[in-house]
């Protein structure tokens, strides 16, 4: 299972910013098929358990993306029967989920703890989140809709550009590398949540 933890970024010099209640019911909405749903852990943390490891990474690159949020995933075992309530699980996936929120606070990036396939996913999950940071903003307006699955044709006319602008400013962005280390981030998380142990 995956346990996700984050922690709002500068709660204590701006406590006005957090908001919990309202980013709480944003993930909701936001960041669907969680198997227990997110609640506030503590005053400036939300948190959720997910059993799909593509969910788990369209959230943690979601968060990354905002950069108000430190991210911490943990892959293990989860207590059953599960609760009704994500506060009230227990087991490993929610220890590693702490340490992992704790190390994203020193990295800056989200991280991952588990098995040792744990640590390849949060390798290359850290790789692809600094090519996503240094994307200008309008290579960020391309990439946006590409991921919604727009055309370079259909981008240029919502950004209201030619598609050989379109063109640079994806591959600026390195969209299609990035891209295409998404299924090994997967395959990570996956062996990460089957085994306990990388042999």
């Amino acid at each position: 299972m995956y346990a996700l933890t984050v922690d709002r970024r500068g709660s204590r010099e701006d406590p006005q910013s957090l908001a919990m209640l309202e980013h709480r019911d944003r993930f909701r909405s936001s960041f669907p098929g969680a198997v227990l749903g997110w609640q506030i852990s503590a005053g400036d943390e939300l948190q959720a358990l997910y059993d799909e490891p593509q969910c788990v990474l369209d959230v943690v690159l979601a968060l990354a993306d905002e950069q108000e949020w430190h991210v911490g995933l943990g892959i293990g075992h989860v207590d059953t029967p599960l609760p009704e309530n994500v506060n009230e699980a227990t087991g490993q996936a929610f220890v590693s989920a702490r340490e992992a929120v704790t190390a994203s606070k020193d990295t800056g990036y989200p991280a991952v703890r588990g098995s040792d396939w744990a640590t390849h996913a949060e390798a290359v999950l850290s790789l692809a989140c600094a090519v996503r940071e240094r994307r200008t903003e309008t290579a960020k307006q391309a990439t946006v809709l590409a991921q919604q699955g727009f055309t370079q044709q259909q981008i240029a006319q919502e950004l209201d550009i030619a598609q050989s602008s379109v063109s640079r400013r994806l591959s600026s962005a390195l969209w299609s590398q990035e891209q295409a280390v998404h299924p090994t981030v997967l395959t990570f998380l996956e062996l990460a949540n089957e085994q306990p142990e990388a042999p």
